[in-house]
């Protein structure tokens, strides 16, 4: 498997740099300066093209071919918005959904399925309000727009107002928005994420460093159980990443508490288990490798490789360090 890093320009990250993991240890590759702030990023379904943001006020997404060991342009676009930080892909390929955290805009664009293709954005949207936290909800802030997995909507988590809202998807459009779920006030949604079990999705809390368990139902989601993300309950914990894993397995990570936290579904409520200290500071982002975890930690600059089971911790300075994208040739 292949790794890259994005990271952040403003934090000394030049690109998106090639990762190689070895021997129990991790070597960094030159940057691929042409892809900057690469804060998030999403694959086509045939996992040949890749999809980036580029984490700026004047918000861009690019696509990017990955073949014979190198990136090839496939488009670029204007985000529909500010400081665009999260993309999901629909399920046929032929849309391309995102978050804009900045001015809370989530945009709808357009792609050729067959050759993967950026062809432009072709609808927005924007919700209007503020949450109590004068700091962090002063408007709305999209932190995740991801599909359902029919295809047929189009859920937005707004940090900023406290709400998952959902959009039908028709004739290439958004249609009116309506409010999925109201998480409660200052809280902080900030990722959702559909478990495989079909009947339940996960609602990660940044403020509150907390995770919800959702019921899918026709109309709206209903919530069953939260827990904090961390055991520690530390004040100044914030919640980062969530991931599900093929056995259902949820994670997260917590950045303040440093670790990275392991979740099960049992009747309808959330059962904590095992929880990891990263060994530094802020993991903002993770993804699951065989036989461990690579963690991009934003505030030191570290990508780290916790083993599965027993065995040494390896780590990597990267300037901005700020997402980890697993895949391609």
């Amino acid at each position: 498997m292949t790794l890259w890093i994005g990271t952040y320009a403003a934090k000394g990250g030049r690109g998106l740099y090639r990762l190689g993991v070895g021997d129990g240890a991790l070597t960094l590759g030159p940057p691929d300066d042409r892809i900057a702030n690469a804060s998030f990023a999403a694959w086509s379904p045939d996992g040949r093209t890749a999809y980036f943001v580029d984490e700026r006020e004047d918000g861009c997404v690019s696509a990017w071919l990955h073949a014979d060991g190198e990136w090839h342009p496939r488009g670029e676009a204007s985000s529909g918005g500010a400081l665009p930080c999260y993309l999901s892909v629909h399920p046929e390929g032929s849309w391309l959904a995102v978050a804009n955290y900045g001015d809370g805009a989530v945009a709808l664009a357009r792609l050729d399925p067959a050759s993967g293709e950026l062809l432009g954005v072709a609808d927005t949207r924007r919700q209007q309000g503020r949450g109590p936290n004068r700091d962090r909800q002063d408007g709305p802030h999209a932190h995740c727009a991801l599909f359902d997995s029919a295809g047929e909507w189009l859920y937005h988590v707004d940090l900023g107002l406290d709400r998952v809202f959902r959009y039908p998807l028709r004739d290439g459009r958004l249609g009116d928005g309506e409010i999925a779920f109201a998480a409660p006030p200052g809280t902080g949604p900030r990722h959702l994420a559909w478990h495989p079990d079909g009947r339940h999705a996960l609602l990660l809390c940044e403020l509150s460093a907390e995770l919800m368990l959702l019921e899918i139902r026709v109309d709206r989601l209903t919530m069953r159980d939260k827990v904090a993300t961390s055991a520690a309950r530390k004040p100044e914990n914030l919640g980062g990443h969530l991931a599900i894993g093929q056995d259902g397995t949820v994670r997260v990570t917590n950045r303040g508490a440093n670790t990275l936290a392991e979740f099960t579904i049992e009747r309808d409520r959330l059962r904590r288990g095992r929880e990891r200290p990263t060994g530094a500071a802020s993991p903002r982002h993770f993804v699951e490798l065989e036989g461990g975890f690579l963690l991009a930690h934003e505030k030191d600059g570290t990508v780290r490789l916790l083993p599965g089971g027993q065995g040494s911790v390896a780590s990597v300075e990267v300037p901005g360090a700020a997402f980890v994208l697993a895949g391609g040739e």
